[in-house]
């Protein structure tokens, strides 16, 4: 029998605590250890600058990533315009989340005069990590699935993430599974470059968005629930783009040195 877990953790007095939720802060809090591990080593970046972005942010992220999804969804919210704000039915997209992020973190750096590229470089491995373990979240509410497949097509997996793939009758492809072990590799990879090989700033933001935007263009190939703007996937041409922006910085900098 096959038995798919129930996206509401626990309630408290009846107000339900979701998975997704739990997962979501339990990122941003691992994501903040990481960062202030990193600053350590760093006496231009102050802790307490990220706690004061992450309060104005993360509320615009949320808005964000919600408004970005609607956009590409509109014909379905105009119709029913109450469901904008029904966050428990999910949609968020994680584009609009860190376009808006960024957003606030450019007007804080000018604002407070703090180096922009520098500020991005240190953000990058503890936010990719946090994408990472955020993946689970769509894993709890059934989101960012893939094809349908044969159940013996992953076999390999743990039986609970064989039955939570099972959706409206059919076993799915984890595409969120392959985005979360993607992200965590890139994780691994950023933080012993920032620590270790980083001579130029700029460039551990710019390999975050390059090998993000490569594996998320490669993955949305195989999920379903994409968004579409005149028949393409928008995160693929969000991708293109930021991976062109990463190889132009990239190159950039590698001038600089020469």
């Amino acid at each position: 029998m096959i038995k798919i877990i129930d996206p509401v953790m626990i309630e408290i007095f009846s107000f339900p605590i979701r998975w997704y939720g739990v997962i979501i802060i339990s990122a941003i809090l691992i994501a903040l250890i990481i960062l202030n591990n990193l600053l350590k080593s760093e006496s231009d970046l102050d802790f307490e600058f990220f706690i004061d972005f992450l309060l104005f942010a993360f509320p615009l992220a949320v808005i964000g990533g919600r408004l970005y999804y609607v956009i590409f969804n509109l014909d379905y919210y105009l119709a029913d315009p109450i469901r904008i704000i029904a966050f428990r039915e999910g949609g968020l997209a994680i584009h609009g989340a860190l376009i808006f992020a960024f957003l606030v973190l450019f007007l804080m750096t000018k604002k407070r005069d703090i180096p922009l590229l520098k500020t991005l470089d240190y953000i990058s491995p503890p936010l990719v990590l946090a994408q990472s373990i955020g993946r689970w979240g769509n894993f709890f509410n059934q989101e960012a699935y893939g094809r349908i497949v044969r159940a013996e097509y992953f076999r390999f997996l743990p039986d609970f993430i064989q039955e939570q793939m099972y959706i409206r009758g059919e076993f799915r492809e984890p595409t969120f599974l392959y985005e979360s072990a993607a992200n965590f590799f890139i994780f691994i990879f950023l933080y012993f470059y920032l620590t270790k090989k980083q001579k130029t700033t700029g460039n551990t933001f710019a390999f975050y968005l390059l090998f993000y935007s490569i594996f998320r263009f490669i993955i949305e190939d195989l999920r379903v629930d994409s968004l579409l703007f005149a028949g393409l996937e928008v995160a693929k041409i969000v991708s293109l783009i930021s991976a062109l922006i990463a190889i132009s910085l990239l190159l950039i900098n590698k001038n600089k040195n020469n």
